[in-house]
């Protein structure tokens, strides 16, 4: 079972490519709802919006929860989630849960409508799921919507995706994934999900 925080952001876009995947899921907003899932995403949004919910009402107990289940089990951050996953920024409206030995800028890649779909390589290693091997060979196309950039990795993440410049979109520490892009958006190449199934 694959816990979607759903608080904001695109989490159905995201269960939807899980479904193509014969994958279960199910929305979290409380921290009662993660039990018995498996693996946790952090769908993108805003990142300051994140913060707020996550201060307000039930959110510090969610908060306290994610930061439990992602020391034992998978999780993975896009766009702002891997905002939120990452270590402090030079920003006082988003407290991130420091999780993954990265930092990274807020909406470095300009405005909305400077958003734009580009490919990146993928480097999966040898990664397996119950289909097989995850293939790596071909490119992905990625959509980077006022997206983050990695501007710092700490002991313990590799990079598993690049652009063309060499630039790192997505890094893995552990059992915990970061992306700088929206992989929900691209559901007829479910690569990064299956990927992210692989994990254990």
């Amino acid at each position: 079972m694959v816990g979607i925080l759903a608080l904001q952001g695109g989490f159905a876009s995201h269960a939807a490519v899980f479904a193509s995947l014969g994958e279960d899921t199910r929305e979290v907003r409380r921290a009662e709802e993660l039990a018995g899932c498996d693996r946790l995403v952090i769908p993108g949004g805003e990142s300051t919006v994140l913060t707020k919910l996550l201060a307000s009402g039930d959110g510090p107990g969610l908060r306290r929860a994610i930061a439990e289940f992602a020391r034992e089990r998978p999780v993975m951050g896009t766009c702002a989630g891997l905002i939120m996953l990452a270590q402090p920024l030079d920003d006082e409206r988003v407290e991130p849960l420091a999780l993954l030995p990265a930092r990274v800028e807020r909406n470095a890649w300009g405005r909305q409508t400077e958003s734009f779909r580009g490919p990146v390589t993928l480097d999966f290693g040898n990664a397996r799921d119950d289909r097989g091997g995850i293939p790596d060979g071909e490119p992905y196309l990625a959509t980077f919507i006022r997206a983050p950039r990695i501007v710092e990795t700490g002991d313990g993440a590799s990079v598993l995706a690049r652009l063309a410049s060499g630039e790192p979109v997505m890094i893995r520490a552990g059992k915990l994934l970061g992306l700088t892009f929206h992989p929900e958006l691209t559901p007829e190449d479910p690569r990064i999900h299956r990927y992210f199934l692989s994990i254990r």
